[in-house]
């Protein structure tokens, strides 16, 4: 027997998917809109939004795509990983959740790319670049976003909430009979 509030909560327009996609995509428009903030005669709302990144990003210029004269908020890998995540949010990974075991593997296959491409130039046996950055940044944001929105779906089906708005109503309907 399916749950009466999962059925609803499936048709509902506002799913997980799409709100994660729409949190990640406004973080993407924020990432991007210091340099046309600054172009824009707005000095103050740029610099703003670029210290709002300064505590997960480094931000240095010379590692950042540039954009209108002036780097965006984060480097390559964190503008890579943050547009992985709004694009991730966007796929529907049913293959990633068949198991913990499966999902441990995405995590790992995520990771691995990472940090060889953070690491390696340490040793001197890479020279990483903009693309490498960015690209490993995208290929560890879209499959963490798949997990993500798992995650908060599994935690709005089992949310307190709900089991008390399911109960209201299953008391409902056995009244009504």
């Amino acid at each position: 027997m399916e749950h009466p509030m999962g059925r609803i909560f499936r048709s509902n327009f506002l799913s997980p998917r799409f709100f994660a996609a729409g949190a990640w995509g406004i973080l993407c428009a924020c990432i991007c809109a210091p340099p046309i903030l600054a172009s824009a005669g707005c000095p103050v709302a740029a610099a703003f939004l670029t210290c709002m990144f300064s505590p997960v990003c480094h931000q240095i210029p010379a590692r950042s795509f540039w954009f209108l004269g002036l780097p965006l908020a984060v480097c390559h890998r964190c503008f890579g990983i943050y547009l992985g995540l709004f694009l991730g949010s966007l796929i529907r990974n049913p293959w990633m959740h068949r198991s913990n075991r499966t999902r441990r593997i995405w995590v790992l296959a995520a990771i691995a790319p990472l940090a060889f491409d953070a690491l390696l130039p340490c040793s001197g046996l890479w020279d990483n670049t903009p693309a490498s950055r960015f690209a490993t940044g995208l290929l560890f944001g879209i499959p963490i976003a798949s997990l993500l929105v798992r995650g908060i779906e599994e935690f709005l089906m089992e949310a307190p909430w709900r089991r008390i708005a399911a109960g209201n109503s299953l008391l409902k309907e056995a009244s009504c009979e």
